[in-house]
Formats: structure tokens, sequence, C-alpha cells
């Protein structure tokens, strides 16, 4: 954690924005005179900006922990509607003044480049008639998380939360698993029509925010907003293109012999199938309790790294993991960093099964990240970009599954191993559907919401299991897309996860063929943050910042010999 300047108080109430204030007009008022003085006032704005970040980080970890509690949802959405859109305005004065000094110039290229590039860019997109816009929208994101967390279905007498009733996808008992999917996909169909009354919502808001910046479409719009240097909207076109070319294939082969592994005849493969373990297999039970989960992840991640065993430590004394499953919380995991506390906390949806133990691994990932950044004294180069972000959370999946054996035994772990790797190769075209698929609704924003279910559905063929008899099933089907949350909460964040996966893979094959330099690599890149540029980061790990279809192609090979390796 960094040394404070003193300039934001210890323990500081921020209820308001009239608390924080104070604050900015005297960062707007400073006029430095010398290099050393800017570089004070510029951790003191990151000081004053990480005090925001970890309340608001806590209103919103709160309100997705208990969704139907009202003081906390109002919580939440009193920094996004009220609080954030204020500090909106001043971080873009401050940083506007800050542009026009003559020290800002003047500053070492070397240690401040990246963020005088960032600086520069976050002033290009800034719009005053966006903020309150940006204000309703986070709205919304709340709107969507407390519809979706309030999501529960009935079986056998229960009623449960969606991720314990998707445990039973996995049963050997056909006709449970098929009622558990339709139970799963009915309750969804239940409250589609308010997702999509939000979705509609979002979109509308969506196209104003580009219009009011000078974009043509919303798509153009959340690239440069994100800040994506190093590659454009038509690279990640060409990369779902690749993914169709040398990943679907793949993908469909794993799902053939899943069904002849069943016994099913084509036309008799089902939705409700692709998840079932097969007559020899039993579904993997990794742990019971979220303690367990957690004690076990200690022990892997102690011995991986003895740093990162204690870091995990420090946060379960710290109280700073909600693992698992309940009525009333948000979907989905998360790893949210603590700007001041200079710890992060995991939030999860753990129901017993495999992913959720996947889950908690890259979780972790995260978790390490933020603690091999946490020494670094500006808040603007601990927030790294997104995809360096899931290229450590996914590099973590990889470098423990060889230590899963202390939730399994010998077979299932080969076995959980297995279905790892074959879920990277699932992974991909999911993510070339979901980004193909916002690229499709923000280049034709004036779609009805049956041909922006129809184009999923279209979108999902192309890049998924054609094999499997959907029949009867449509209107179920074409909704998938509505439990997506980064569809509703933040667009386009998705093509991520494939960029960083191929990081990710890099990153394991030079930990399998020399382990301690491996990793050694992985944690002078990850302590990097935003430092520097992201090809350059990847770089200093001994991976390729390259998504081109040779580099897909070569990787899967390695993913094939790796799975050649685990087969009984």
């Amino acid at each position: 954690m960094t040394a404070s300047t003193g300039f934001i108080p210890k323990n500081g109430t921020l209820n308001s924005w009239d608390d924080i204030k104070p604050y900015f007009d005297t960062l707007i008022e400073t006029k430095p005179n010398t290099t050393q003085e800017l570089e004070l006032l510029l951790i003191q704005y990151s000081e004053t900006v990480a005090w925001f970040a970890e309340e608001n980080a806590w209103a919103y970890i709160k309100m997705t922990c208990d969704t139907e509690n009202k003081e906390k949802v109002a919580r939440y959405e009193l920094f996004a509607t009220e609080i954030a859109p204020q500090l909106e305005v001043a971080t873009n004065t401050f940083e506007k003044q800050l542009s026009t000094f003559s020290t800002f110039e003047q500053l070492d290229a070397e240690r401040y480049g990246q963020l005088k590039k960032n600086i520069q860019r976050s002033l290009e997109m800034f719009r005053d008639e966006n903020v309150l816009l940006d204000a309703k929208l986070s709205k919304l994101g709340s709107d969507f998380s407390q519809v979706s967390g309030g999501i529960t279905v009935t079986l056998d007498g229960e009623e449960m939360p969606i991720p314990r009733a998707a445990t039973r996808l996995e049963l050997k008992d056909r006709e449970k698993r098929k009622e558990a999917w339709m139970a799963i996909s009915e309750a969804y169909q239940s409250v589609s029509d308010k997702l999509d009354a939000i979705f509609a919502e979002m979109l509308s808001l969506r196209i104003e925010v580009a219009k009011n910046a000078g974009y043509k479409n919303f798509r153009d719009y959340q690239h440069d907003n994100y800040h994506r240097f190093d590659y454009t909207p038509a690279d990640a076109e060409e990369f779902s293109k690749s993914i169709e070319k040398y990943v679907v294939p793949l993908s469909r082969d794993i799902n053939e012999r899943h069904r002849k592994k069943l016994g099913l005849a084509q036309d008799d493969y089902r939705p409700w199938d692709g998840n079932a373990f097969g007559p020899d297999e039993e579904p993997l039970k990794p742990f019971k309790t979220g303690d367990e989960l957690l004690d076990k992840t200690i022990d892997i991640f102690s011995e991986l790294h003895p740093q990162f065993g204690d870091n995990l430590k420090a946060m379960k004394k710290a109280n700073l993991f909600d693992l698992e499953s309940r009525k009333g919380k948000s979907p989905g995991g998360y790893n949210y960093g603590l700007e001041q506390t200079g710890m992060p906390f995991i939030f999860m949806n753990a129901a017993g099964t495999q992913s959720n133990l996947t889950t908690l691994m890259h979780e972790g990932g995260h978790a390490m990240h933020t603690f091999l950044t946490a020494d670094e004294p500006l808040i603007q180069y601990r927030d790294t970009p997104m995809e360096m972000a899931e290229t450590a959370s996914m590099s973590m999946e990889l470098m423990t599954s060889g230590l899963w054996n202390k939730f399994y035994n010998e077979a299932d772990h080969r076995l959980a191993r297995r279905k790892h790797l074959e879920g990277i190769i699932g992974l991909l075209p999911w993510v070339a559907t979901v980004d193909s698929f916002q690229h499709w609704i923000y280049l034709n924003p004036d779609h009805t919401p049956d041909e922006r279910d129809a184009a999923f559905k279209a979108i999902n063929e192309r890049f998924g299991a054609i094999n499997m008899n959907k029949e009867g099933l449509d209107k179920l089907l074409q909704k998938r897309w509505q439990r997506q949350i980064h569809i509703f909460e933040v667009p386009f964040y998705y093509i991520e996860y494939g960029i960083a996966q191929l990081g990710a893979l890099q990153v394991y094959r030079n930990f399998k063929s020399n382990p301690k330099l491996g990793l050694d690599g992985y944690i002078k890149g990850l302590s990097l943050g935003s430092t520097k540029p992201m090809p350059e980061v990847w770089d200093v790990m001994n991976i390729k910042f390259d998504f081109s279809s040779d580099t897909i192609r070569e990787l899967m090979e390695f993913v094939q010999s790796e799975l050649e390796a685990l087969q009984d």
C-alpha cells in the first residue's frame, strides 16, 4: 500500500459531493511552479480520486451482495447519480488545467508518458452534456442488477438462486437436467420484457452519448472511451473471423465427442445436455462450502508463490470475500480493488462446482494484480487496461491448474484440467459471439427488439455448436444474451477475454517450460500496472501482443497437445 501525503484525512466520511469538493477546489486552485511541485499535486489528485473510488467500491459491493436491501441500493445510486457526475466534471476541470501547465510538458516522458496520453484521451472524450447521461446509465445498471439478482427457480419444492440451479445441468439424470434448464430459461423469460426495456433505454442513451462526442456510432466512441490505443474496431472484427476459422471447428469437435460419449443421436443432442458428464464420469464436486473453497485456494496460491498465499490470508482476515450463492445476491463474480485499503474484495456465487473453483482462481489472479500494483502512488497507473487485467486472471487459472489435486483425486483432477482446457476452446467462440453481437447492435441502432434477437440467433449459430437440436426452444434461446452482464453494464468489455486468453496461454506455455521464469515474467509484467503500453508489458512477460490468425492457430495447437497429454 502506498504511503499517504496526508492530503486526504484518514477515515474521512464521504456521504455527498460537499464532502470531497473542498479537496478538488484546492487541487484546481494550486499552481505548481516546478515539476517537483506538480508531481506532488498529481499524487494528491490520485489520493482524492482513490478516496472516492474506495467509497464507491464499497457502495457497489454492498449493493451487489444484497440487492434487496433498499438502503444499500440507495447508497450505490447516490454515488452513481449524484457524486460521480460531479466528480467527473471536477476531474475534467482539473485535468484540463493540468494540461496547460508548462511544468506538465516538462515531466519525465519515461515516467509520465502513459499518464499524459490517457489524460489527453479523457479530455478529448469529455462532454458536459454526457455527465447526466452517464449517471442515468449507472442507475440503469443498478436496475439490471436488481432484476437479475432477484431471479430464482423452484426445483423439487426448493426455491433457489440461478447458480445453485445451474449445478443440476451436470447431473446424469437427463430429465433432471431438462427440468433445471427449462426452469432457468423460463425464469429469465419471465423478466425478459423488463430487461428489454432497460436495454432499450441504455441503447438510446448510449447513442446520444456517442453523438454528443462527435462519433458516428457508439461502438467507435466506446473503443476510444476505453483508451484502446493498441488495436482498432476493425482488428476486433478480424479477431472474430480468425476465431471462426481456427477455434470454432475445434469447439464443435469437442461437442461432437461429448454427444457421442453421452450416447445420443445427433438429432437428440439438446441444450440441457451440453454440460452433462459422461456415463463413466461423475459430476465434479470439488468443495462443499465457501470456507473449504477459500482455504484450499489459499493452500494452492501459497504453493505457487508464498506471497500469493499471504495476500489471500490478509484478505480473509479483513473479511474481503463473499463467495457463496444466495437469494438476492447479484449474479456473476468480480474482484474489486479498494484503492485506499490496498487490497481487493472478491465476490462470486459458489455452489460447489468446478466452474466455481475456476472462478476463484480467476478472481484470485485479479487480486494478485491489485496487490502487485498497490505501491504505485498514482491511481491512474494502478488502473490497468482490461486486456491486461484479464491476462492476469486467466494466467492464474492455468498456472494453478496443476495444483487442483488439493480438491480432487488423480482421475478427477485430470478430468477437471481437461474440461478447463476444453472450456478455453469453448470460451473464444462465445467471446466472438458477444463482441460481434454488440458490433451489430450499435452499427444498426434503429433495430427492433425482434430484429436484435434474430441477429443474436444468427451470430450465435455462426460461432456456436450447430450440431445441437434446438427445436421448439427459439423463444428461450434468443434471449440468452440478456444473461450477459457485460452487454448491460460494461458494453464492449468482452473482447478483452479473448485477447487475454491468448496472452494467458503464452504465460502458461512459458510456465510449463520453466516455472520460475514463467512466474517471474508474470509478476514483473503485472507489477508495471499501466506505466507502459500494453505491448511493452507483454514483452516484459516474454509473450507477444499479437492476436493474428497465425498466433491463434499456434496456440490452439498447444492447447490440443495439452489435452492429449491429459487423456486417460
